[in-house]
Order: structure tokens, then sequence, then C-alpha cells
């Protein structure tokens, strides 16, 4: 054979094996994967203070926030002044005011004192939720007892998944 021919022959191998390649597959089988969802809640609550403009003496001020929940599970927020204020008053320094601070919204539609244990400001059984934003009006009467001054209290949330 000259060297033609063995060209011819090597090149018609080359296809051959190379056209068998092609054609050839393999099953490689499946696995099944699980996936565990952990319980989700976020609370997110404004990160600027709340601020109820000046109020005179017999009468109430008010203002709103507004605190965004997420929950991948039935929800419930809750809702106390901290510790700190363990009477439910905005404080001066050590000076309580004469009058509670008050808040409604949620569940809770007139205004309510607010204490030192939590309480619902929405019932157990909110549904799941990929964002909701929850508006929460507090309210600071003021009485002529009342220092004049500026006084803060801080309030806190809580959500709870039942």
């Amino acid at each position: 054979m000259g060297a033609r021919a063995t060209r011819i022959v090597l090149g018609g191998l080359l296809l051959t094996v190379v056209m068998a390649a092609a054609g050839y597959s393999a099953s490689g089988g499946s696995q099944s994967v699980s996936v565990a969802a952990a319980p989700g809640l976020d609370i997110t609550v404004p990160g600027a203070a709340a601020s109820i403009a000046s109020t005179v003496p017999g009468s109430c001020g008010s203002t709103t926030s507004t605190i965004n929940v997420k929950s991948n599970k039935v929800w419930n927020l809750q809702m106390r002044s901290s510790a700190s204020y363990p009477n439910g008053k905005a404080m001066n320094g050590a000076t309580e005011m004469a009058s509670a601070f008050q808040y409604k919204g949620g569940d809770v539609a007139s205004f309510t004192s607010i204490t030192s244990t939590y309480a619902n400001l929405y019932g157990s059984s909110q549904p799941k939720t990929a964002t909701l934003d929850v508006v929460v009006s507090y309210q600071q009467c003021v009485s002529y007892l009342d220092d004049p001054g500026t006084y803060t209290i801080v309030v806190e949330y809580l959500g709870v998944q039942p």
C-alpha cells in the first residue's frame, strides 16, 4: 500500500472511532436531596428614635412607628417597656411622667398603657408573611404635675412563633 492509501485507511479508522464515541452514553443514576427549612421570624424596628412633639399640660401627643415582620410560620407580636422603665412611664433622668406611656395597633384598637411585661400587639394566629408593615401608634398625655423637659421611654418588641 502506498502512503496515500495508508492515510485514507487511517482516516477512515479515526472517523469510525470518533463516531462510535459520540453515540455512547451511560446513566449516572439519581439522588434524593432533602432540605430542612428552619422556622424563621424577623422583626425590624426603625433605627431612628420616634418623637412626640411638644405637648402642653392637659393634652396628649402622639406619633406612629412602623415595625416590619417576616415569618414562615404563624406568629405573634408583643411589646413592653424596657426593664429600665418598670412602671411604663417615660423618664427625664430619674423623674417619671405622671401618666403611663400608651400604644395601640394590631389587635389593640384603643390606647393602652404599656407595662414592663410583654403584652400582645397581635394575637398568636397571624399567618406567615414574606413582609408585613405593622403600624404602631404611641401616645403620651402630659399633666401639670410633669416638670418641663424631655422624657424618654424604651419600647421593646418580641416576635413569637407558637
